[in-house]
């Protein structure tokens, strides 16, 4: 089992973290149907969670281009990251 935090940056003005906070519900079904496509084997070490953030990015990035035409996110960051 996964139980992770998430947290997300970017470097540009405070909509696109308007923009996080309004779709919370939509970005958090993305971010789980992107960790339900990794196996524990895949998020093991550092290679899997960076592959795990890589997915996450790219995944929050494209629900958000496509619910506010610009993603804006560059980097997602676990806050707690438990593999059990």
């Amino acid at each position: 089992m996964l139980q992770v935090g998430v947290g997300v940056s970017t470097q540009y003005d405070d909509t696109v973290m308007m923009n996080v906070e309004s779709h919370q519900l939509a970005l958090r079904s993305v971010i789980l149907g992107v960790i339900s496509d990794f196996t524990e084997d895949d998020v093991k070490g550092a290679n899997g969670r960076d592959k795990l953030a890589a997915a996450l990015r790219d995944g929050i990035n494209g629900k958000l281009e496509a619910l506010e035409s610009f993603g804006g996110i560059e980097e997602v960051h676990f806050t707690s990251f438990v593999l059990q």
